[in-house]
């Protein structure tokens, strides 16, 4: 008869259960091991499938976009020509302006930056316009540029820009139909101002509100024929009317090879010197009587005075990571 002694027969028991319990707590491991893994595996798995859905809904979105705004080659294109320059407000003027614009039919926007070189900012804007468009630069000269203690009106602004489009227009759409509209970053517009001007012959004119310190410019209309202007300012003025208050046709501006926007003109003549080169008074078709259908509106510089105080206490600017 085998004699066993209690303290090896503990022993024994011991060593099993102790055997048992790493083999438990392994198989915890290993369990653990593999959900966090599936965990893991979900989480890329769902993170990748809200993207693909991301991507989706944009795709969508600009095919419902180019759908809505399909070409009609019958109608006459308008050429936007918008001069712009970097500042707090850039993206949120030319966001303003895309709004508007996009639901415009044969719209191309030509968007000139005063820069050495095309920047982000306006090619992310221009990126999710869903019409015909065109990035082009161009630096203004130093000595031409506003220095801080000069008034803004000393020198003519968005000069070497409105020309820049104006030749790019020379050379890329001189058998186009169309029109040529200039419409800075800072003014309102309406879709139906683009419908009054669309079918310009040669030179159209139209009220623009809230500029030459009046409520309203507008020409002075008679059987349908301009023969003055009414204006706060400047009516001796050949063609006393806004930037935003004309419109060229293409093709009648291709034909008059020379014309240009001058670096150097009295103040307030910059519309006057460049018309004068097209028309006469009596060549210009008056449009959108008894509507104002454009703002001479100017968006008001942001506060940032505590941007800096912002830096010290986060460390970072506010913008980081974005593009405001």
């Amino acid at each position: 008869m085998r004699i066993v002694c209690p303290s090896v027969r503990r022993m024994r028991r011991c060593l099993k259960m102790n055997y048992l319990s790493l083999l438990t707590a392994g198989a915890l491991v290993v369990a653990t091991y593999i959900i966090f893994s599936l965990m893991n595996d979900l989480h890329d798995t769902v993170h990748t499938l809200e993207q693909k859905n991301s991507q989706i809904s944009s795709l969508l979105s600009k095919i419902e976009k180019l759908q809505f705004q399909q070409t009609d080659p019958a109608l006459p294109s308008i050429f936007v020509i918008t001069p712009t320059y970097a500042r707090p407000v850039q993206k949120a003027e030319l966001v303003r302006l895309s709004n508007v614009f996009r639901s415009v039919p044969n719209l191309h926007w030509i968007v000139v930056e005063d820069s050495s070189q095309k920047t982000e900012v306006v090619r992310n804007v221009l990126r999710d316009f869903p019409q015909n468009s065109t990035q082009l630069n161009i630096l203004t000269p130093k000595e031409m540029k506003i220095q801080p203690k000069e008034k803004w009106w000393k020198k003519p602004r968005g000069v070497y820009q409105r020309n820049l489009a104006l030749s790019w227009l020379r050379k890329q759409a001189s058998n186009m139909n169309g029109v040529i509209y200039f419409a800075d970053d800072d003014n309102t517009y309406t879709v139906d101002l683009f419908e009054e001007i669309r079918s310009t012959k040669k030179v159209s004119v139209l009220p623009v509100g809230l500029v030459g310190g009046v409520l309203v410019e507008k020409p002075k209309v008679s059987d349908g024929k301009v023969v003055g202007w009414e204006v706060g300012w400047g009516a001796e003025r050949m063609f006393a009317t806004d930037m935003a208050g004309f419109a060229v046709n293409l093709k009648y501006f291709i034909n008059h090879a020379d014309v240009k926007f001058l670096s150097k003109v009295k103040m307030g003549h910059q519309e006057t010197e460049f018309l004068k080169q097209l028309v006469t008074l009596k060549d210009l078709e008056p449009v959108s009587l008894g509507r104002v259908l454009v703002w001479h509106t100017r968006t008001e510089t942001p506060r940032l005075n505590l941007e800096d105080l912002f830096l010290k206490k986060f460390g970072k600017h506010s913008d980081k990571g974005l593009q405001v």
